[in-house]
């Protein structure tokens, strides 16, 4: 056992040390500093190739103006000297034309030293060549016709390297004077050697400026991470500090925060929801308790329990009332009502509310009007409609003052929108309150001590109605105009 225990310790650092290294190649940093590498390696390689080709034209070019320079001054001289050439004749200085040749092109030879090769033809005969070329002498191409150029040749007796030649056949007189690129060669063999040798110093340094670039750069990620995993549902109030960078880094902690805005909000909305829902639950459940307790104290007379069961009765359908609108809010939430889109005219639509709503309203003194001038064809789903426009005269008709008039008003906003508004007389909305008026179970304190039958969900139905359709709710409310409650549609299928 002990044994074992001690191979586990001997090897187990060696196995967190492999884990260590394979989980840090599934990063990102490691996928950065490789790209980095990558392309430091290649910015490396391209610059090393690019100079040199520049170097081996620059040399190229170089030799090429001197082997041109030369054989122009070496024309040059045996030109001027073409008669002694002529009448040559053997003599105590000058035994043979080529002794008289060399005697001529000295100064330009012993002046220039890439002149490795020099050979000069007259009349098809070499009147002079180098020592150090053989009896063969450079054969020069018969293809090439031009009077002067340049040209290269391969000749194992004379270099093992390429071999580069400037030419004039002029008058007579081949000149040709050639250099091998032995020289051009080395030199670049030796600069690609010391790229070679650089080379992995180069992928050392771009493997290590990777790195460090890798934790420079996502350094703020693992702040942003380690924040992120701080906040809870305790603290959402907490921000990410950061978002005002304008960089890729801001925009994602600003993202971050307004993503946990919305989540503290939704969270307090639950919050709110389940005290509301609650606080409207409790109200019938203990009057129902309460009655039940009075009425299982003593014997009661038939008239007194049949009173009890009644009240009950009416607290169940509260009851069944805040459940059924609960449960129709949530379909909508969750997308889970299909419409059932038909095109209708708007007089048609409202009639069945008016005759719903006349009772009611009488029992006011409250008129129910409809101004409806044209013909309007809506497309939307009767049934939904109507139950969002019932709850808005549900309110008119509950906040509404006595004998007054509740109008149901219908035109056109433009020429592709249709509104529906339902206005009345009666207590004027503050302004601070259009928005909270359409959340759900809001009710203000004066609507509670005056109308205590509402629960707060008329309105917040009504507007999840008309965004089902693609439309507009909102409010209007001021002393003059009274309180005017807008639905605003689209006029298409």
């Amino acid at each position: 056992m002990n044994k074992l225990t001690a191979t586990f310790y001997k090897w187990g650092w060696l196995t967190s040390m492999i884990n260590s290294i394979a989980s840090y190649l599934k990063t990102t940093r490691f996928r950065l500093a490789i790209w980095y590498s990558t392309v430091f390696l290649l910015l490396e390689i391209t610059l090393g190739t690019i100079i040199h080709i520049y170097l081996k034209q620059t040399m190229l070019m170089d030799l090429d103006n001197s082997l041109n320079h030369q054989a122009n001054s070496l024309f040059h001289y045996i030109k001027e000297s073409e008669n002694s050439l002529i009448n040559f004749a053997p003599d105590s200085l000058y035994s043979t034309k080529e002794e008289l040749v060399y005697d001529l092109i000295f100064e330009v030879i012993s002046l220039n030293l890439r002149n490795k090769y020099i050979q000069i033809n007259y009349n098809d005969e070499t009147i002079f060549k180098s020592p150090n070329i053989l009896s063969t002498g450079i054969v020069f191409p018969k293809e090439i016709k031009e009077d002067k150029g340049l040209f290269s040749f391969t000749d194992k007796s004379l270099s093992d390297n390429e071999i580069r030649a400037s030419f004039i056949k002029k008058d007579g007189f081949i000149i040709l004077v050639a250099f091998p690129l032995t020289l051009i060669d080395k030199n670049l063999q030796n600069l690609t050697q010391v790229y070679i040798i650089i080379l992995p110093l180069f992928l050392l340094l771009s493997l290590i400026g990777g790195v460090l670039l890798s934790l420079g750069s996502l350094s703020r990620i693992d702040k942003i991470i380690s924040k992120t995993n701080e906040i809870t549902a305790k603290n959402l109030n907490e921000k990410i500090e950061g978002e005002d960078i304008d960089d890729e880094y801001g925009r994602l902690i600003k993202t971050l925060n307004q993503m946990t805005e919305r989540i503290r909000s939704s969270i307090d909305y639950m919050n709110q929801f389940t005290v509301d829902v609650s606080h409207e639950l409790k109200t019938p459940l203990t009057v129902l308790r309460g009655e039940i307790e009075v009425a299982l104290r003593s014997p009661k007379p038939a008239q007194e329990y049949k009173r009890v069961l009644q009240s009950n009765y009416e607290e169940v359908l509260q009851l069944s009332n805040i459940v059924d609108k609960l449960f129709f809010l949530s379909t909508l939430d969750h997308n889970l009502v299909k419409l059932k889109i038909e095109a209708v005219d708007a007089h048609e639509l409202l009639k069945p509310l008016i005759k719903q709503f006349s009772v009611v309203a009488q029992e006011k003194g409250i008129n129910l009007d409809i101004e409806v001038n044209n013909r309007y064809i809506l497309f939307v789903d009767i049934e939904l409609m109507r139950r969002a426009i019932s709850n808005l005269l549900t309110n008119a008709i509950k906040y509404g003052n006595r004998n007054s008039t509740v109008t149901i008003s219908v035109g056109k906003m433009s020429a592709s929108q249709i509104y529906i508004n339902v206005n009345n007389k009666g207590r004027t909305i503050p302004e601070k309150l259009y928005e909270k008026i359409f959340e759900r179970f809001y009710r203000s304190e004066s609507s509670r001590n005056i109308e205590p039958g509402g629960i707060g969900l008329g309105l917040s139905i009504a507007k999840s109605i008309v965004h089902f359709h693609n439309g507009k709710i909102w409010v209007e409310s001021d002393h003059s105009k009274g309180t005017t409650f807008w639905i605003l549609l689209e006029k298409k299928e």
